[in-house]
């Protein structure tokens, strides 16, 4: 979102005022996109307003706990009933507190750390047990992005981290845990091998269902 390279942050506003309007949405998320851009206005953070409350930390920590945040401001000055989701980057127990006490939003939301770590919100960031500087939602180093360089396609090769996430989320979904451990080239051959049984498996049903069929028709 930026002036003259896409979405407009006026246009944006609009947007999130249509679907506030709607009245069938639980919250608005400001999230992704290219934000975080340095070009961007929605690159300043609530790190620079709020650097000098709660536990001490360097700013440039701080300043890069979230983007967007100006965004997010203008959002949150419209005032409305439905609550602002703010989510990127944040990592730190403070930091996600900084953003809500300052009113840069009402809520927070995690993405890849909570994928890896379903629990880290009360195991973790909200667990009394740690302290400020413990109470972090660690970055994580995906295994084998060294294969992803050997693909000549870089849309696709850049893209493999990302389904990293994508093939834990269906983990989840299936209710396994996480596997943080694997390896993008293993990520991959689970995943044909996951697709190729699956579609053996539904042409064998399809089959099966076919023959019984055929054989009620016979004896009616």
């Amino acid at each position: 979102m930026d002036a003259g390279r896409g979405l407009e942050i006026e246009e944006g506003l609009e947007q999130v005022r249509w679907l506030r309007e709607c009245g069938m949405i639980d919250f608005v998320e400001i999230s992704g996109g290219n934000a975080e851009q340095k070009h961007s206005g929605l690159h300043n953070s609530f790190g620079a307003k709020t650097v000098a409350s709660g536990q001490k930390m360097k700013e440039s920590t701080r300043i890069r706990e979230a983007f967007y945040t100006d965004f997010a401001d203008r959002v949150m000055q419209m005032k409305s009933d439905v609550p602002v989701q703010l989510s990127g980057g944040f990592r730190t127990r403070t930091g996600m507190a900084d953003a809500v006490h300052s009113g840069t939003c009402d809520l927070i939301g995690l993405g890849r750390s909570a994928v890896l770590e379903p629990e880290i919100p009360r195991a973790v960031l909200l667990n009394p047990d740690f302290d400020d500087e413990g109470a972090l939602a660690k970055s994580h180093v995906v295994r084998g992005q060294w294969f992803s360089k050997m693909i000549p396609v870089k849309v696709i090769g850049g893209g493999l981290p990302i389904q990293f996430f994508y093939y834990n989320l269906r983990r989840l979904g299936r209710g396994l845990k996480s596997d943080p451990d694997i390896s993008i080239p293993s990520m991959i051959a689970v995943s044909l091998w996951e697709t190729v049984s699956s579609g053996l498996l539904q042409t064998l049903q399809r089959l099966v269902a076919a023959f019984s069929g055929g054989q009620r028709v016979k004896m009616e």
